[in-house]
């Protein structure tokens, strides 16, 4: 009979190695684990993840519906609701970051590069709300009677993996996060929309060497102190060279900003890009914005 294996067991053989190993060491995860260490946590999380299961109860019944199928995933029998409960509450988050993170530096070599010429590296970031059920979730308070959390994302738009995520309840601003959590390396570029709104998170980018591309809010006060000579691209109707006039705004940014406007004929929109990079062509600054209907 022909060998065959299955989908979770493939998944399963890209994370076996030293990696795994040395997390649960130096975090001492099975320290006194007699029975479902860490590597068969892992195979139930992510069976649980795979097929849907919303409840430690649903996993449980799931695993036990083909119990003589366990051994294939080094599981030697099904696994009780509470011995997955204690487990969730003894491992030490850090085992899985660093699982996480040895994943993306093997997926972000393999990945494909964005489909823009430049080199720079290219991110996107963003946030949405999740609502949640208030009486089961207290913390997350959002409203008077709703529940939420907000997920912050960075995309890395190399084979478009999301490289670094943060959760925080409902409340949380955008820019909050971004000013306190999000890395910035050099030389990157970083697109967000008008929610990300922080010229002193701007400055921060520019102090880093890297840049950032946004749409400019209506209410923006700015004086030009320069106009690009030569415009390429359908639809780019100016560039701009600006300093910011607001008081506020000119003491957390007092450098010059570019400042590209776009008309969308397809929909009859007027768009204004803003951005500290002055070397890459007006039409590729809009390219990089794809959220213009927001």
């Amino acid at each position: 009979m022909a060998y065959s294996t299955t989908i979770l067991n493939q998944l399963l053989n890209l994370l076996r190695g030293h990696d795994f190993e040395n997390a649960v060491s130096a975090c001492c995860a099975d320290r006194y684990v007699k029975y479902f260490n860490t590597w068969q946590q892992l195979i139930v999380l992510l069976y649980a993840q795979a097929s849907g299961k919303d409840s430690l109860r649903a996993i449980q019944n799931g695993l036990s519906t083909h119990p003589q199928q366990l051994y294939h995933l080094g599981l030697s029998q099904p696994v009780a609701k509470s011995t997955l409960a204690d487990a969730n509450a003894r491992c030490p988050y850090r085992v899985f970051e660093t699982l996480f993170y040895s994943l993306l530096k093997r997926c972000s070599a393999l990945a494909p590069q964005h489909g823009f010429r430049f080199k720079n590296r290219l991110v996107s970031l963003d946030a949405t709300t999740i609502e949640l059920c208030l009486s089961a979730f207290p913390w997350a308070k959002y409203k008077t009677l709703k529940g939420a959390l907000k997920l912050h994302c960075s995309l890395d738009h190399r084979g478009n993996i999301p490289d670094f995520v943060v959760i925080t309840d409902g409340k949380h601003y955008e820019t909050t996060v971004a000013r306190a959590a999000f890395p910035i390396v050099p030389d990157s570029i970083y697109c967000f929309d008008r929610g990300y709104t922080d010229f002193i998170w701007y400055q921060r980018i520019q102090d880093k060497g890297a840049f950032f591309v946004t749409r400019a809010k209506d209410n923006l006060k700015y004086a030009i102190a320069g106009q690009q000579s030569v415009l390429s691209g359908k639809g780019v109707i100016s560039g701009t060279e600006i300093t910011p006039q607001d008081p506020q705004t000119k003491r957390d940014y007092p450098g010059t900003l570019r400042l590209i406007e776009y008309y969308d004929e397809e929909n009859d929109r007027l768009f204004r890009f803003l951005t500290n990079n002055f070397a890459l062509a007006a039409s590729t600054i809009v390219k990089l914005q794809p959220k213009m209907t927001h």
